[in-house]
C-alpha cells in the first residue's frame, strides 16, 4: 500500500465516506481551467475613469470650440457654412466671415446662436471678424523647377533619344521627365 492510500484511508477514517473532497482527477482539472486566467480583474481604463469624475464638473460648460468646428456645417446650416469658428470665450464666438457675407451674417447672429444653444454649446453672443476670402493656391505645375538648366549637350541628346515619339504632348512631358531624371 502507497503512502498516499495509507493518507487517504485515514483522512477518510477521521472526516467519514461522504466529507471526503473530489478526486484527484476532478482537482487537477479544475486546476488546469482556472491556468492562466487572472484571478483579479484589470484595473478600469484611465480615461474612463477620467471622464467619470470630469463629467459632473463639466456638465456646464457645453460645446468646445474643437467639436464645434468639426460639426460646423451640421450646426450652423448652409447659410454659415462659409464662416469659420474661430475663437470662444466668455460665451462670445467669434466667426471668421468672408467679408462680402458679412453683413447678411451679422443680421442672422441670432439664429446662429440659437441653433448652437440647440446643439450644446454655451454662446451668448456671436462676434463676426471680416476676412478676406482664403485665396486659392495658383495652378503650380507639377514639375518642380530645375536647380540648374542641361548644357546645350545634354539637351540635343535628350531630344534624339526621344525623336521617334509622335504626339508632341508625349514628347514634352518626356522631355521635363528626363531634364528632371538629369537633376537627379
Amino acid at each position: 500500500m502507497s503512502l498516499r492510500d495509507r493518507f487517504r484511508a485515514a483522512e477518510d477514517a477521521f472526516l467519514g465516506p461522504k466529507a471526503a473532497g473530489p478526486s484527484e482527477g476532478q482537482a487537477a482539472q479544475a486546476l488546469a481551467a482556472k491556468r492562466g486566467r487572472q484571478s483579479v480583474a484589470p484595473p478600469p481604463s484611465a480615461n474612463k475613469s477620467l471622464a467619470a469624475v470630469l463629467r459632473p464638473l463639466l456638465k456646464d460648460t457645453g460645446m468646445g470650440l474643437a467639436e464645434m468646428k468639426r460639426h460646423w456645417r451640421d450646426i450652423a446650416g448652409e447659410s454659415f457654412s462659409r464662416a469659420t469658428p474661430v475663437k470662444l470665450a466668455a460665451g462670445t464666438l467669434t466667426i471668421h466671415v468672408p467679408s462680402a457675407l458679412a453683413p447678411f451674417l451679422q443680421q442672422q447672429a441670432p439664429l446662429l446662436v440659437e441653433r448652437l444653444r440647440v446643439a450644446g454649446a454655451k454662446v451668448k453672443a456671436i462676434r463676426v471678424d471680416q476676412r478676406a476670402p482664403a485665396r486659392t493656391p495658383a495652378q503650380t505645375p507639377n514639375v518642380r523647377p530645375l536647380q540648374k538648366p542641361l548644357s546645350q549637350a545634354e539637351e540635343t541628346a535628350l531630344a534624339k533619344t526621344l525623336g521617334p515619339a509622335s504626339d508632341d504632348g508625349l514628347r514634352s512631358a518626356l522631355m521635363r521627365l528626363g531634364r528632371a531624371v538629369k537633376q537627379g
